[in-house]
Parts: structure tokens; C-alpha cells; sequence
């Protein structure tokens, strides 16, 4: 059976108007691009400041998910070190192990105690002089004592150390929670900053790309009532300035990545060695694909939001 000629000539002109589609956004991004090589410093100029703008909140991020990171490796279980009176007694110690918030116990005699902080100090003989003076081991006998997981918040940890207090023989408690509670607040403030930081600078590469389309805007705007006199639909006139937002947002989220890459490779060998010197493991590493996705998605997506939201507002005020 013959197709109906109908549907043949209907076939033809949807295909000569998404040829007509394509070739209108050709005509667009040939134009943008020709426009923007024009003016190559300050082009230049723009995406280096969109860039800047996205690599700081993205330094920060990886810098904070990094460290996040290495606290997650870190044992984070809170312990309570008993000083015990004397030498102490490692049968009340052990004792201490039927309490119901207690997981376990381990009992350190002053001379282990001596061993240990002359080895982390790394003085050894240079000790002899000073523990002269005094009559005997001047270190207490310890015992670690390590909660259970269920009574390891902080408020169940500091009312086991107050009942510790209270035993005999004890003449301190020492809690070795509050730097791991520093250390989740001072990352909870660094996840903040960098979302803050981040709303901001977006917000910033926003009114730049917006700023621009103003001013591209008003330097064609004989051109956009010509366009409109002859019958160009808003969407036609409004195509060069989406690839402008585009152009700007994608390059300057290009440059983000590189300059991100740029700042770990310099930072990281120094940021290494001084986490060496604390005894960490700590390192920056490489670029995450994740951010560098995000760094470009990002920026294009802003970039064309600038540009649309602004050359709308703009094109709706010019009449032929």
C-alpha cells in the first residue's frame, strides 16, 4: 500500500524544521563564539574570575572531606583514664570491669607508664637527671577504661567518670573526649563555611554572567528590534545570549577544575609533611571526579540561568 501523500509532504517539513532548528543554533553558537574571540582579554579576564570564584567553595569542600575522612579512620571511642593512688591495684581495676557501662579495662603500672612517655619523648637517658629528684617512679599507676558503645555519648561518658571519681584508691579522672568533640564541631563549621561560601561566590558568578548579558543586550538592541520588525520569535532573538551564559558559566567552571588541580598538587606535599610530623597519614590527594562534574555542571548551569533570567527581562522591554 502507497504512503498518502499527505503524510510524505508532512514528513518533509518536520524534517526541514529541525534542519532549520539545528541550523539556527549553529548560526548562534558560530556568533557567540566569533563575538567572545573578538574580545580574547577580557573574555579571559571573566572566565579566570568565574573560576577563581568556583574553586575556592571546591578547595574548601575537598579539603573538608578529607579531613572528615581521617576522623572517620580515627578510633573514636571515648576513654576515661583512672590515675590510681600508689601503685594501685590491678585487682580493683579488673573490678571495675562489672559496671554496666564499662566494655573494658586495662590496668598500666607506673613503671609502663614511665616506659611509655619516655619512649614517645624520646629523651631516655637525658630522664635519668631529672627523675633524680625524686624519690621513687613519680608516675601513677592508670587504668584505661573503655565504655561501651551504647553509654559512649558524651553525657553517659561523663557520669561513668564521676562514679569513677567516687571509687577508692582514685585520685583523678582524665576524660579523652573533649578533642574528638572539638574536632566534629570544628568540622560541622568548615561544612557550613564552605556551603556559605559556595551560595555566595554561585550567587556572584551569577550577577557577572547577568552583567554581561545586560551589556550584550544593550549593545545589539538596534539588531534585536530589526530581528523582531522581520517576524524573529523571542526564542530565535534570546539563542545567542543562552550560549553566552553557557560559554561563560562552562569555561569558567573549566577553569575552576584546573586551578583546583593547580592548588592541590602545590599544597599537598607541604600539607603532607606536616601531617607526618604529628604522626598522621593525612594527605589532600588528587581531584575527585565528583567535584570536578560538579564544578562544571555547576557553572553551566548558572551561567545559562544568568543568561536566560537576564536577556528575557531585557527582550521583553525592547519593541520594534
Amino acid at each position: 500500500m502507497a504512503p498518502r501523500p499527505e503524510l510524505a509532504v508532512d514528513a518533509r517539513v518536520r524534517l526541514s524544521a529541525a534542519a532549520t532548528w539545528l541550523l539556527h543554533h549553529k548560526l548562534a553558537f558560530r556568533a557567540t563564539v566569533a563575538r567572545l574571540r573578538s574580545e580574547g582579554l577580557s573574555t579571559l579576564l571573566v572566565v579566570l574570575t568565574i573560576g577563581i570564584a568556583l574553586a575556592l567553595p571546591g578547595l574548601l569542600f575537598v579539603a573538608v572531606e578529607r579531613l572528615a575522612d581521617v576522623s572517620e579512620r580515627w578510633d573514636g571511642t571515648p576513654r576515661i583514664n583512672v590515675f590510681l593512688a600508689g601503685d594501685g591495684s590491678a585487682e580493683q581495676a579488673a573490678g571495675w570491669e562489672s559496671m554496666a557501662d564499662v566494655a573494658e579495662v586495662v590496668y598500666q603500672s607506673p613503671q609502663a607508664s614511665l616506659d611509655e612517655l619516655l619512649t614517645a619523648t624520646g629523651f631516655g637517658a637525658a630522664m635519668d637527671g631529672v627523675l633524680a629528684g625524686f624519690e621513687g617512679n613519680p608516675l601513677p599507676a592508670v587504668a584505661i577504661v573503655t565504655p561501651t558503645p551504647a553509654a559512649a555519648s558524651p553525657a553517659r561518658v561523663r557520669a561513668l567518670a564521676a562514679q569513677l571519681q567516687g571509687e577508692p584508691g582514685v585520685e583523678g579522672v582524665q576524660v579523652d573526649l573533649e578533642w574528638l568533640q572539638r574536632l566534629q564541631a570544628a568540622l560541622t563549621l568548615m561544612q557550613r563555611l564552605t556551603w556559605g561560601l559556595g551560595i555566595l561566590l554561585g550567587a556572584a558568578v551569577v550577577l557577572v554572567v547577568g552583567s554581561l548579558t545586560r551589556m550584550a543586550v544593550a549593545q545589539r538592541e538596534d539588531e534585536i528590534r530589526v530581528l523582531k520588525l522581520v517576524g524573529g520569535s523571542d526564542g530565535f532573538v534570546l539563542r545567542p545570549f543562552l550560549y553566552l551564559g553557557l560559554f561563560f558559566g562552562l569555561t569558567g567552571g573549566l577553569a575552576a577544575v584546573l586551578l583546583l588541580v593547580l592548588a592541590l598538587t602545590f599544597v599537598g606535599a607541604p600539607v603532607a609533611d606536616l601531617a607526618r610530623s604529628y604522626g598522621s597519614d593525612f594527605r589532600l590527594g588528587g581531584m575527585p571526579w565528583a567535584v570536578a562534574l560538579v564544578l562544571l555542571g555547576g557553572g553551566a548551569v548558572l551561567g545559562w540561568l544568568a543568561a536566560m533570567l537576564t536577556a528575557r527581562r531585557q527582550l521583553a522591554a525592547i519593541e520594534p
